[in-house]
């Protein structure tokens, strides 16, 4: 299901930039890789893995881990949801200097539609909203099975048991929401596991809501594994990761 969120009745404007909000693991790589294809600029260096390309606006990442040190956070985002840490980071607004911030959205705005997504980015658009322009910029929730993402998650040792990673997920979603409603801000949700099953309802939904031509094809030079099926985890990996939890278990985050 792909879904519309607040503002019934809202104007869109075609080449407006687009944010996507989510934790890590959601398949955003694979979203951000796709919407690209429309022309959004997903910055002068992007973020690459061993084996694929995050799309990831490098320079986004570095202020982004500029604000966690202004805010003197030392937790680990990927494992803890902090209240606390969303006000320090709001905070910030006026009480840091922000010409780096606003240097770089300058650069991004240079290059429109440009387009950012970064793990970090649900927690930090709390300071970057006070420099966007709002009305300018289009939003996507993108969320994924939460089976599937404790699955990939535990596969790269992040331990901690599947309720405590669940409700990790919900108040990131629960947040983002709340974010996007408080300025009455409208924004697409996508599920990434039905962007793979069901290929055609969701590119239209996002060309509908983006004013864009994406089409399956754009997917397929994104996305090299099979589409029109779930992309669950094999079998063998969700026995791998169940054995890494148990193995673990006496350090995992519950």
């Amino acid at each position: 299901m792909v879904r519309l969120g607040t503002q019934k009745g809202s104007k869109r404007m075609s080449g407006r930039n687009a944010i996507i909000l989510t934790s890590g693991l959601t398949g955003s790589s694979v979203l951000t890789g796709l919407i690209s294809q429309a022309g959004y600029w997903t910055g002068d260096s992007s973020h690459k893995k061993e084996d694929y390309d995050t799309y990831e606006n490098q320079e986004l990442i570095d202020l982004n881990l500029r604000l966690f040190e202004e805010a003197g956070y030392k937790g680990n985002y990927m494992t803890e949801f902090s209240p606390e840490l969303l006000s320090q980071i709001g905070a910030l607004y006026g009480r840091i200097d922000s010409r780096p911030y606003q240097l770089f959205l300058d650069k991004c705005n240079k290059h429109q539609p440009w387009i950012w997504k970064d793990p970090r980015l649900w927690l930090t658009i709390h300071f970057w909203k006070n420099l966007l322009h709002l009305d300018d910029c289009t939003f996507i929730l993108l969320t994924r099975d939460y089976l599937q993402a404790w699955i990939s998650a535990t596969l790269r040792r992040q331990i901690r048991s599947y309720s405590s990673f669940k409700n990790y997920e919900w108040r990131i979603k629960d947040s983002v929401v709340q974010l996007l409603d408080e300025h009455r801000r409208p924004y697409l949700h996508i599920r990434y596991d039905e962007l793979i099953a069901h290929p055609a309802a969701t590119i239209d939904a996002l060309n509908r809501y983006l004013e864009t031509s994406l089409s399956i094809d754009d997917l397929k030079r994104i996305y090299r594994r099979p589409l029109f099926r779930s992309p669950r985890a094999s079998s063998l990996d969700y026995c791998k990761a169940v054995l890494i939890y148990m193995k673990n278990y006496s350090e995992r985050v519950s």
